[in-house]
């Protein structure tokens, strides 16, 4: 039962595992992780309630068990599916164990296993295409995890007029802007952009290195010049098939 008294749910608990490949910053200290159900091959995010964040400490570079690649033990889980996060499974971070880091090219396996050639696959017909990024209505869609391989070149550079840092990609032969959630991608504040990484990731994708984009919806909000709530797509997650798995992409 969480610290709050309320039971988790009125299911069956489950044992779980995962292999982690989504590792997002939020608020700093708050981050959100997920991961690949080996057993299953679907993708799960492990959630908690308000008096059980998941916060930075529990990243391995902390010395937390959830890092990119790395298998780990959630305990009992249960399903709280609400589209379109329909991978969401409540957990106690109390509960969360680091079993061991996959082999990058056990992972790289894993990757291409569950992966889609593009969006429109990956997030079926309600990702709607608004202006230069994507979205999804609120309440609709069947999954807000996928990860794509695509097949066309990748540009990761930090947007000049806003300072964000995006990735442009051509979905369809048109250019999509994804803004860059991997938490790798920052300072501890969660909010300085480590530009050593930032560069050293867009030299190798230049060279032509072959990438995993692990995509996910956001919670709703507003965004700016937007008439309403909807769930934006970003890139929660960029693994180079040159350094798969660890800390830095």
């Amino acid at each position: 039962m969480p610290a709050d008294g309320r039971a988790l749910a009125p299911y069956t608990y489950d044992q779980m595992r995962i292999v982690v490949n989504h590792v997002t910053r939020m608020s700093s200290p708050r981050i959100c992780v997920a991961g690949i159900n080996p057993e299953t091959f679907e993708h799960v995010r492990p959630t908690t309630p308000q008096t059980d964040p998941i916060t930075r400490t529990l990243l391995r570079e902390e010395g937390g068990p959830f890092g990119m690649g790395a298998i780990v033990d959630l305990g009992e889980v249960v399903p709280e599916p609400s589209p379109p996060e329909t991978e969401d499974h409540l957990f106690r971070t109390a509960d969360a164990r680091h079993v061991e880091d996959m082999a990058g090219d056990d992972f790289l396996e894993l990757l291409n296993e569950v992966s889609a050639p593009d969006l429109a696959s990956a997030f079926g017909s309600a990702l709607e295409r608004v202006g230069w990024k994507y979205a999804v209505e609120v309440g609709c869609g069947e999954r807000s995890l996928a990860v794509v391989r695509p097949n066309k070149r990748l540009i990761l550079a930090v947007d000049d007029k806003f300072g964000k840092l995006q990735l442009q990609f051509n979905d369809l032969d048109r250019p999509t802007y994804l803004p860059v959630t991997d938490v790798r991608f920052y300072e501890e504040d969660q909010a300085t952009i480590e530009t050593s990484v930032v560069e050293d990731v867009a030299r190798r994708l230049r060279r032509g290195v072959d990438a995993f984009l692990m995509l996910g919806l956001a919670r709703a909000y507003q965004a700016t010049n937007d008439d309403r709530e909807r769930h934006w797509l970003q890139l929660n997650g960029l693994c180079l098939t040159d350094n798969p798995v660890g800390d830095t992409p």
